[in-house]
């Protein structure tokens, strides 16, 4: 059973991007967390939740480095 902080994580990441699976394996390609199978959604173990976080953090910083740079060529 996992913990409401890695079912948090998981809404949060499931809210970010669907899951990316190669069939056999549940765990995400583009963030690396545990899934509920190839189609399902985030679950992160336990130990993923910090390296999570990281992930999504990075992710914001990407998306508003990006912004910026648009912002600043239009």
């Amino acid at each position: 059973m996992a913990s409401p902080q890695a079912l948090q994580m998981g809404f949060r990441l499931d809210g970010h991007h669907a899951p990316e699976t190669n069939g056999r394996m549940s765990v995400c390609r583009r963030c690396g967390a545990q899934t509920d199978g190839p189609n399902g959604l985030h679950i992160p173990d336990e130990r993923q939740l910090e390296r999570a976080l990281r992930w999504l953090d990075a992710q914001s910083l990407s998306s508003g480095i990006d912004r910026a740079k648009s912002r600043f060529n239009n």
